[in-house]
Parts: structure tokens; sequence; C-alpha cells
């Protein structure tokens, strides 16, 4: 290999002509002062220069070029060599580029980019070739002229810049496209030594009252804190990312005995029940958590993240601050939740869904003074489904919104024919989910309702859990007062369940408890539910609240509330739930009875 600096201009190479147009032929002065500068310039910028012949394969270069390979640059450098110092996994495509030169006419140019081992020190560098065919001269001589850059430092840079697009920009954890790509590779070594893996998928409980009440600087900070915290407690090889949200993923390759999936679990729920402080605010957090294992809840990523999410779901029914695995029986509820999801989609579309009401009677007087409006699903035969079974797959799905309207515009349309009827104005209530309470336009909602319908806000009552309420309190004042002004009651429902304080209860905007029925069906022989019963009902005379008991089924129980103060009662002992036909007999057969009496 030949300096390329001091070699003759190629012949054909056209020389440089002034304005007037006539060829000027440089002196052999101003030849070797080009040289001179082409080859300082060359070596202050660090570019390696070379011309090459596709036809004879000979390549000519500075010594530049030469100190880019890791070789002296006045150190003797063949064709061979060159080819030795290119990287083993991209020689092949550089050594294909070359061919492609000199056997097709029609290519004019040379961009490519590859990786050097450096003879010196072994170092691997990137190296990036350009060059054009030089226009003119005789055509088998194929020459190209060209430059090559060490573009390591720019291919770190733009790597690290990808990296860092990848990592949340809040937490510093991988995002969610690097944790995917992360958890992938982990897989793939998994599925290659047969070996066992394992997911957790982590949510924040309460988290979005710490954004709702203090804003979402604070809950940045309480995030940035459960980021730290959950590195804590893993070891260097797993890895742990933020999915959005409150949402974390850890991924787990090779867990044992000792370092188990549930015992990293529990390493985090401990570790974010511990106080976060910001400022001067003292903040509480839990967790719920959802495990899977590889390979028994799946063989790629979405299998088992699916399975971790559907386990933290059910961690975070079962009561919160603890994990859940992932199960067979999880697995063959799957088909069961997706027929069911296809039975209520059918029945809203075809409005098919039924009401039933049980009548509420007042304890005083006897009398039905309203009913509570209970959602069945109709299957075939005849048979109806509960919704203790269908709620939860309404709730998952997202169609819990769309049940929840259908109700409130059926019980308007059913009290205009009750009315219509004849029957007095009878106070209907309504059961509200929490994720329907917690939308935003809930009470628009419920005012457009009562608009179309005509119903007066005055008759309808919405029952709302007590732990509903809890888990939001700020928004819940908001959203009970907006409903309140409607003119609508609030019954605070499964009463007795919750650690809500008599503090608390004293400010929010209710008419009624409703003492849960695990509570009043133990009356007489439980000594806990019924000093909790006594607790409900001396704490609604205080705060000047009417107390409903639901779910009486004996005489005895009928007695004792009675006794007691109870303002109102349902269950079995007045009436199991019936359809509207039947309570509107029900209640005029009451009526002709009164007037009979009188």
């Amino acid at each position: 290999m030949r300096d390329l600096v001091n070699q003759p201009r190629p012949q054909g190479t056209p020389s440089i002509a002034p304005d007037s147009g006539r060829p000027l032929r440089p002196t052999d002065e101003e030849t070797a002062a080009a040289a001179d500068l082409l080859r300082l310039a060359a070596f202050a910028a660090n570019i390696g220069l070379w011309d090459f012949d596709a036809h004879s394969g000979v390549l000519t270069a500075n010594g530049v070029f030469r100190s880019l390979h890791g070789l002296a640059a006045d150190q003797k450098f063949e064709e061979e060599e060159f080819r030795k110092c290119i990287h083993p996994e991209d020689r092949a495509r550089v050594e294909a580029a070359l061919v492609a030169l000199g056997t097709n006419e029609t290519t004019d140019r040379l961009d490519i980019e590859f990786r050097v081992v450096r003879r010196d020190d072994g170092a691997v560098r990137t190296l990036r070739s350009s060059g054009a065919r030089i226009p003119g001269g005789a055509a088998e001589s194929q020459r190209f002229v060209g430059i090559t850059l060490d573009v390591t430092s720019s291919k770190l840079a733009e790597q690290h810049l990808r990296e860092a697009s990848q990592h949340d920009a809040l937490t510093g954890l991988p995002g969610r496209g690097l944790l995917f790509e992360y958890c992938s590779h982990l897989l793939a070594m998994a599925q290659r030594t047969r070996s066992s893996g394992a997911m957790l998928f982590i949510d924040l409980d309460r988290f979005k009252p710490i954004n709702d009440s203090h804003g979402h600087g604070v809950g940045d900070q309480v995030l940035q804190q459960v980021a730290k915290r959950l590195l804590s407690c893993l070891r260097q090889e797993d890895i742990v990312g933020r999915l959005g949200g409150d949402e974390f993923v850890v991924a787990i390759p090779h867990p044992d005995d000792r370092y188990g999936p549930a015992t990293v679990a529990k390493h985090v729920i401990a570790a974010l029940e511990q106080p976060f402080y910001v400022d001067n605010l003292q903040l509480h957090l839990s967790a719920s958590i959802g495990i899977s294992l590889y390979p028994r809840h799946g063989n790629d990523l979405d299998s088992l993240l699916k399975a971790a999410d559907h386990a933290m779901y059910l961690a975070k029914e079962g009561g919160r601050s603890r994990y859940q695995f992932f199960n067979s029986q999880d697995e063959g509820n799957g088909a069961a939740e997706m027929q069911i999801e296809s039975l209520l989609r059918e029945a809203l579309d075809l409005e098919s869904l039924q009401l039933v009401y049980q009548p509420v009677v007042d304890l005083q007087s006897g009398m039905t003074v309203g009913a509570e409006a209970l959602l069945r699903l109709p299957l075939k035969g005849g048979d109806v489904m509960t919704p203790d079974v269908f709620l939860p797959v309404a709730e998952s799905t997202g169609l819990i919104n769309r049940l929840g309207e259908w109700v409130l515009a059926e019980v308007g349309r059913q009290h205009a024919r009750w009315c219509q009827a004849g029957l007095p104005g009878m106070s209907v209530s309504v059961n509200v989910a929490p994720q329907q309470f917690r939308q935003r336009k809930f009470v628009a909602q419920l005012a457009d309702s009562l608009k179309k319908s005509g119903m007066d806000p005055c008759c309808l009552q919405i029952e709302i859990r007590e732990s509903t309420v809890l888990e939001d309190v700020p928004q819940a004042l908001v959203a009970l007062e907006q409903i309140r002004q409607l003119g609508v009651q609030v019954a605070l429902d499964d009463f007795g369940t919750g650690f809500s304080s008599i503090g608390l209860l004293s400010s929010l905007p209710v008419d009624k408890l409703k003492i849960d029925r695990v509570f009043v069906q133990s009356i007489g022989h439980d000594a806990h539910s019924q000093t909790i019963a006594d607790s409900v009902l001396a704490l609604g005379r205080t705060l000047n609240l009417k107390v409903v008991g639901e779910g009486i089924e004996s005489e005895s129980v009928y007695s004792y509330l009675l006794e007691h103060g109870c303002n109102q009662a349902q269950g079995y002992y007045f009436s199991k739930p019936i359809s509207a036909g039947e309570f509107e007999r029900w209640c005029k057969q009451e009526q002709s009875h009164a007037q009979s009496v009188h």
C-alpha cells in the first residue's frame, strides 16, 4: 500500500481552470504545496484518505488511514492486512461491497460503516468510509477515491441517547420499550438454558389521592422514592421498570428457594409500607402484587405479563398490600369470563337486561316506602345471572359504566310507569359501582338521566359503598355534595366493613347508613356483629341519619332492629326481589289492606 498524497494526479483527472476557461496546469511547486496542505489537513482532522482500484484491487492510502487501523503511519500495509483488521462479523459485508465496485459499473459511490479491531491495542472502533468513482479516464481503471473517519464516539453518543430516551424520565428506570426488550432477552436465555423465571406486576394502592390532594409534583417525588425502594429489594441481575402511572414490573431470572418471587414480593410490600416523606408531608402507600411464573404460566412475554396483571387484580380485591400467584384456576376462568363478557355486550346491545326490586319497609309503620333496584343478566332457559358473578367481569372489561347508565335510565322509565299506575312517589335506590362513581362525568350523567325520564330527584337514592368513599375522600366529598344538590338522596352501603371515623362521617353529605348484611344476619349469635350493629344504630341517631338493615331473614332479627331504633329494613323476611309488575301489585295490595283497616 502506497502513500496516497505522494502519488501523481490520476490520468484523466480534470485540471484546475481559471475564470477565462483556458486550462491551467499547476507548477511542480504548486503541486507539492497542495500535497503538503492536503497531508496537513488530513492529519489535523484525522481523516484517512484512500484510492481504490476496483479492477486490480490495489488500495492506496495515507498514514492516518493506517493509524485508524492501529498501525504505524509509515508501516507497510498490504490489502490482505486491511481485510484482517475488519471485525469478523463485518468482514463479509465489507468485502461484498468492494467486489460490487468492481463488478457493477452502475455503482458510482461507496458509503459503508464497519468495525475494525486495531492491531496495536485490540480496541474495537467503528469507521465510516465514503467515496466516489473518478469521472473520465479509461473505463477499465474503475478507480474510487474517498475518506475514512473514526465515528466511534458519535456512535456511542447515539447509543447513549437512544438508551436515555428508552428510560423513564421521572424515575430513571427502564420504560416500557426497553423493559420489554430486556425481558425478551431474559426469556430467550431461559428458553436456551431451560431455566425458570418470574414476573411481578406491582400496582400502588392509594396513589391517586396523593396526586389529587397534594399535586403531581408531590406525586412525582413519591414515585421517585418508590423506584429507589424497588431497586433496593432486588439483585443486580433482576430488572425493574415502570410501565406508566403507578404500575411497575419486576423480572426475576432463575429464582430459587432462597430468593424466590414470594420473598421479593414480601420485601417490596414491606418497603413500600414505610412512610414517604416529601417536604413536611408524611404520606402512606401500599402495593398489590401479581406474580406469574415461566414456563408454568406462559412461554412468551405477553402471556406472562397478562397473567401477572390478572393476579395483581385478585390481590387488590383480596384486601391490598398483599401478593397473589396466578394459578391454573385463573387460567380456566379466562374462558368463562370471555363468555360472560359476550353475554353482557349482547344484553346491552339488545337492551335485554332485567331489573328486579326488593321492597324497603318502614319498621315503625310496617309500610313499604321504597325499593332497591337489583340487576340481573337473563340466560337461556329462563335462568338469570346475579351481579356477584358478572359485575367483576363488567369492571375488568370496562362495561360497568354502560351497565350503570342503563340501570339509571331503566329506573327512571319504570318509576314513571308506576306513577301512571297510581303508585305514590316511591323511593328507588340504585347501587353505583366504584368505577362508575369515580368518573368525573358521573354527576352530569345522573342529572341527564333524571331530565330525560322526568323522575323526581327526591325519589332516587344512590347507594355508595363505604370503601369507595374512603379510596379518595376529597373527590368523594365533592361528588356527593353535587349529587345532594340535584335533590338525590345518598346512602352509605355496607357500612361497618370499612374504617371511617365519626369525624369523617359527620362531614359526609349522606342521608342513610345501611348496616352490612353480614352483621345483620349474625345478630343473636355473634356478639361482635351485634356490637357493630348497635354502634351503627347509635351513630345514626347521633348524626340524625336514617339507618337501614338489609338481609333480614328472621323474626328475631326483625324484632331486635325494631326495638333498637332501626328506621328501615329489607330482606327475605319481607320479600325476595321481585319483578316491576309484582312490585306494583305488592304496593297496591298493601294500599288496599291499609284502606280496609282504616
